[in-house]
């Protein structure tokens, strides 16, 4: 799951969900998305199969349509702003995408349609993908759907557009692919971070703390993976920690240690393997 392209065209209604609801701290498998949402190679997805999985999840789709690009813009802002994604109909209605955040007037998307899923767009760009002609009446419109959570999110994630940036390199594409399984471990090991909540650290402090001790420990221990790797695999869980403002209460901090050890050990063990030492 996580930030990859579409392997088939028809797919993009299911993976722009699934983007959405990836911001919102759900992750789901987008072939199920699919099944919920009645998707089929010779018809796509329609906005009702949209809503009707988005329905599953304990989300709403609220439609909103407008005529003049200014307005469109407006009205995207307008739910970005509230944190909540929306998912864009383009292409003259034959393609989705998923608008997760603006930033200086650009905006940050998933279109499971690229190789590199996610693209930053400047308004003017948005707007010539967004623009819906009608055939007959030639009628101009701008649709799109705010998927708006219907339960309390534990966390929601702020993908800024240096974040977005770093997420689009090359050299993160593993980052991007693993995306769930970086936040599943995490919420194992760290807690959203709550207003009142003081005796927190942060995962960059703790690293800060400990990182060269668990890296070495793991790496001496089992004797093939270098510092570096191990390191990488400890600042892409820092990266996706601070993209939804996770932290590590003071009480944890020795699980925590425990639990790094252990996910960079089964890293070491599953990448290299190793022999049974009893």
């Amino acid at each position: 799951m996580s930030f990859y392209p579409q392997p088939y065209k028809y797919q993009c209604g299911p993976f722009a969900l699934k983007y959405g609801l990836v911001m919102l701290g759900l992750f789901e498998n987008e072939r199920e998305i699919g099944k919920k949402a009645g998707s089929s190679w010779w018809y796509g997805t329609d906005e009702i199969g949209l809503a009707k999985a988005a329905r599953s999840y304990k989300c709403s789709m609220k439609y909103f349509r407008r005529e003049v690009p200014a307005e469109a813009v407006k009205a995207l802002n307008h739910n970005l702003k509230k944190g909540v994604p929306c998912i864009l109909s383009v292409d003259n209605w034959e393609h989705w995408l998923t608008v997760i955040n603006e930033q200086k007037g650009k905006y940050i998307v998933v279109d499971s349609g690229l190789d590199k899923v996610i693209v930053i767009y400047s308004a003017k760009q948005l707007l010539k993908r967004w623009k819906f002609v009608e055939d007959e009446s030639g009628e101009i419109s701008y649709d799109g759907y705010a998927l708006t959570p219907k339960f309390k999110v534990i966390t929601k994630a702020n993908l800024t557009l240096e974040k977005a940036r770093f997420v689009m390199r090359e050299r993160n594409r593993l980052l991007a692919e693993k995306w769930d399984t970086y936040f599943n471990d995490l919420i194992n090991i760290c807690r959203p971070r709550v207003p009142q909540s003081k005796r927190v650290v942060s995962f960059a402090e703790f690293l800060r703390r400990h990182e060269k001790l668990i890296v070495t420990e793991v790496a001496n221990w089992h004797g093939t993976p270098t510092f570096k790797e191990l390191d990488r695999i400890l600042k892409n869980l820092q990266f996706v920690a601070e993209v939804y403002d996770l932290v590590i209460y003071f009480e944890d901090q020795k699980k925590a240690l425990v639990d790094l050890a252990s996910i960079l050990m089964m890293y070491a063990c599953g990448k290299y393997g190793m022999e049974p030492i009893y």
